[in-house]
């Protein structure tokens, strides 16, 4: 699959509570809709994120980026309290993330960086978290709406949620977790090494009660037309063909 018919979502790294709850939002909604697009989290600072950035002109920043060139007044230890309720609001060794994942994402927190947003583009910052379908920026500098994310996803890649001929369903059972992502990531290197882009669709599944539904209870875990193949295991790229080898084959 290009990356250019791909899903990013380009935050901090690690992943601040806006960038990893607007992943996972991504991620049930594709598995919902039923689509076979690929999900990515990049950091700003990978060249992938700085290119896109340059071809709109920007340069890929948080908020603090675009509080510091627009010299706004912002209350960050206010915000490092709302994050981390049990801290004293220090911003010291932070780093550029505005808001560590230390708790979850409210939208309380995109309110009170909401100055940082309004003025990010007329800086020339895309400011993250950004959501970007198929090469094309759809949304930067906070979280949307689930329903408008749904919309778009419907939008651009509506032929794929309308074809039912797909013949082969890999499915990636997991709350979200690194070793889950390695994996579903893992699943696409399969795919595209055995020639079955156009054949196959790969979901990612965070549902708990589908994987008691599939007996699974320890992640990750992978299925391949809605047999369970493996359980607990960080399955490379080989292994994952080997295991399509096997049923499909």
């Amino acid at each position: 699959m290009k990356e250019n018919d791909e899903i990013w979502i380009i935050g901090t790294e690690p992943p601040c509570p806006r960038c990893h709850h607007l992943n996972r939002m991504v991620h049930e909604l594709v598995g919902e809709l039923g689509l076979s697009v690929r999900v990515r989290h990049l950091a700003y600072t990978d060249k992938a994120s700085r290119e896109l950035a340059e071809k709109q002109g920007l340069e890929p920043g948080t908020a603090k980026d675009v509080a510091q060139k627009g010299t706004i007044d912002m209350d960050w230890q206010r915000v490092h309290r709302l994050v981390d309720p049990n801290s004293n609001g220090s911003t010291e060794n932070r780093g550029d993330v505005c808001c560590p994942a230390i708790a979850e994402w409210t939208p309380e927190l995109d309110e009170m960086l909401r100055p940082c947003e309004d003025e990010a583009l007329e800086l020339g910052v895309m400011m993250t978290p950004v959501l970007v379908f198929s090469g094309r920026i759809r949304h930067q500098g906070s979280v949307p709406s689930r329903e408008q994310v749904e919309t778009w996803l419907v939008e651009t890649y509506r032929k794929a949620v309308e074809n039912d001929a797909d013949q082969i369903t890999i499915e990636v059972f997991g709350p979200g977790c690194a070793n889950c992502e390695k994996v579903y990531q893992s699943a696409f290197e399969a795919v595209a090494r055995l020639g079955l882009d156009n054949q196959a669709r790969i979901l990612k599944v965070t549902d708990i009660q589908e994987f008691a539904k599939h007996g699974i209870h320890i992640t990750p875990a992978l299925g391949v037309n809605g047999e369970i193949v493996s359980k607990g295991k960080v399955l490379g790229a080989e292994e994952i063909m080997t295991f399509l080898k096997g049923i499909i084959f």
